[in-house]
């Protein structure tokens, strides 16, 4: 079970989260996050974009069932445990980079097998997304443990962690996503594609 922490009482805390924010920023979005808003900024790219007649296109609303697997065949994900689709507005970056690029022009009940690089996926592991924080950075009464993966507020943002180690007067945290450094493998199937409406003036 996910904690939530709060470093508004730990002052010395706030400029180091600060710049390690920055860093994790590209971990902070993956394939099996929150569903996105429907208002949600499209981003463009300089790459030329290919239209797909009855396919899925930037901008559109595609909901897919998915199975991700590790290289060993180990399942360690899927949109079946949640009893409905994960839908995404594709090519808004709330998908990561891979995923959203698979999606690209498969149509209504289509199903794709395809495998990701950490690259393309959740990255290379950072040692350097390894931080060392006052014990105080979890309040007193947290039932917090090693191994546990908790969502850290510094105010302004919401990220992720992993407790590492934590002793009377630290607790290690690292920043890096599960999946980082990893290769994945996911079976996608389409269910519902909703087109981007473009209204003319």
């Amino acid at each position: 079970m996910e904690n939530r922490f709060t470093i508004s009482s730990c002052s010395t805390c706030l400029g180091i989260i600060g710049a390690i924010l920055l860093v994790t920023a590209a971990f902070m979005c993956g394939c099996t996050g929150t569903e996105p808003t429907q208002n949600a900024t499209i981003v463009t790219t300089e790459k030329e974009t290919v239209t797909c007649v009855d396919g899925a296109n930037d901008g559109d609303i595609v909901e897919v069932d998915y199975v991700g697997t590790f290289d060993n065949g180990t399942e360690f994900d899927s949109s079946y445990k949640g009893g409905k689709p994960f839908s995404l507005i594709l090519g808004s970056g709330s998908a990561i980079p891979g995923f959203d690029s698979a999606l690209h022009c498969m149509k209504v009940g289509e199903t794709k097998k395809f495998t990701l690089t950490p690259e393309e996926g959740y990255g290379e592991y950072d040692p350097a997304q390894i931080v060392s924080m006052p014990i105080e950075f979890i309040p007193a009464g947290e039932n917090a443990t090693i191994g546990d993966r908790v969502t850290l507020f510094d105010g302004g943002n919401l990220f992720q962690a992993t407790i590492m180690d934590m002793n009377v007067t630290n607790v290690t945290f690292d920043l890096n996503s599960p999946l980082a450094g990893k290769s994945l493998t996911f079976e996608v199937t389409v269910r519902n594609i909703t087109p981007v409406t473009i209204e003319e003036e």
